[in-house]
């Protein structure tokens, strides 16, 4: 690996996030030099088992692991599901390891929106954002209202990389939702490519992680190295 660029890797559980995280690095981060590790069923077996098993949890774990080990300078998780595993990894390893979606609560955190809805291609995928929103922001927000939604037939179109069918389903969950909260947030990579289309139909602002997760990570590691 070019050791005169710092090297993330970047762990997929669908093949879907792949190239929203690699357009939001280069968009963000374009110094990053990306690895991109990928167990495509990691988010279906999840989904099938209700959430995230002991199972699926270390297999997660032996992929940052690995990526660790190899060399990565830092790990960035792009599956929302998975980050309880990034925050327990991050206590076992000398590099930073950061859920999908640490910088974009961070961010939640700052707007000072009372109430946030979520959405995911997958109900499972939505619940388990929203409970994670939650738990970051019971200190600093505790009042915070978070609600949230899967989009039905949203993972389908995201896996097909059908862009246009994604695009109306996310702008009609957007719209609809945008009546309850004040600031709305997509739950997962693979859902990035229609922040530009959503956040033009919602009435209410839309974050998405990746860009986040992009500029945090290069605010840690070139901080770091100067």
């Amino acid at each position: 690996m070019n050791n005169d660029r710092p090297t993330v890797a970047l762990i997929h559980a669908s093949s879907a996030s792949v190239a929203p995280a690699q357009a939001a690095f280069a968009d963000d981060f374009p110094d990053a030099q990306l690895w991109n590790l990928l167990d495509d069923r990691l988010v279906v077996d999840a989904d099938r088992a209700g959430g995230l098993t002991p199972a699926l949890h270390d297999r997660m774990s032996t992929l940052i692991r690995y990526a660790v080990e190899a060399g990565a300078q830092a790990v960035q998780l792009s599956c929302s599901m998975y980050g309880p595993v990034a925050v327990a990894a991050s206590t076992q390893h000398p590099v930073p390891v950061l859920a999908s979606d640490q910088a974009m609560f961070e961010q939640v955190a700052a707007s000072g929106a009372g109430r946030v809805g979520v959405l995911g291609s997958l109900s499972s995928a939505a619940a388990d954002s929203a409970g994670r929103l939650r738990a970051a922001l019971a200190e600093s927000s505790p009042d915070t209202v978070v609600a949230w939604r899967g989009v039905e037939g949203a993972s389908a179109a995201a896996n097909a990389h059908d862009l246009e069918l994604l695009t109306k389903l996310m702008e009609a969950a957007a719209q609809a939702l945008a009546a309850e909260v004040d600031l709305i947030v997509l739950a997962q990579y693979s859902l990035a490519p229609t922040l530009a289309a959503v956040a033009a139909a919602s009435p209410v602002p839309v974050l998405s992680p990746p860009h986040l997760a992009a500029s945090s990570l290069r605010d840690r590691l070139v901080g770091s190295a100067t």
